[in-house]
């Protein structure tokens, strides 16, 4: 039992990690950028059409392969809880930043993920499919399609996402005084 919550414990501090690195990466990236290419993109039509970058198979996925097989499913597992939990709680109607935001987050997470062949059949099925971020559930339905073929890849059953909402609520607060509380995270 406490070397189970040891493995949770770091998984998570794994999926925090990676989610701090990625969130420093593209601040970092955002702040680069020049004055012409602002103005660029200030020009652009207020819809998000997102760049999807020439990703060449392994070339761009960063880690190795995964050799144990039960720390590979139990990242496995905890990476689809927090993928679908981040798109439960992804706005309703996302502004153009945030849209951007969740594509560049889901292409570096595809090259970074720790389990290298499953980066690379991850990053090639959202190069094919790439995300679709115009809203809570289309993001939802998105990310359930694609694990839809990743089970159907290791031979494992086909959730229906039409219950996507139901097993990976939203928990979001309902008013703004919610938002605010000064409960501490657990």
């Amino acid at each position: 039992m406490i070397s189970m919550l040891k493995r949770q414990s770091v998984l998570a501090s794994v999926g925090l990690f990676l989610l701090i690195f990625i969130s420093i990466l593209f601040v970092y990236t955002s702040e680069t950028k020049s004055d012409t290419h602002v103005a660029q993109q200030s020009q652009q039509q207020s819809t998000f059409v997102p760049e999807v970058p020439n990703f060449q198979g392994n070339g761009n996925i960063i880690m190795s392969a995964m050799g144990n097989e039960t720390e590979r499913a139990e990242l496995g597992r905890a990476t689809w809880k927090f993928l679908h939990t981040m798109m439960a709680r992804y706005p309703e109607k996302p502004s153009k930043e945030e849209r951007k935001s969740l594509h560049d987050f889901m292409m570096l997470f595809s090259t970074l993920y720790p389990c290298g062949e499953c980066a690379n059949h991850f990053n090639k099925l959202i190069t094919t499919y790439p995300p679709q971020t115009s809203s809570r559930f289309s993001a939802s339905q998105w990310l359930c399609a694609m694990h839809n073929k990743v089970n159907e890849r290791l031979k494992k059953p086909i959730f229906d996402c039409n219950g996507i909402e139901l097993k990976y609520p939203c928990g979001c607060a309902t008013t703004p005084s919610e938002n605010d509380s000064s409960s501490s995270l657990a």
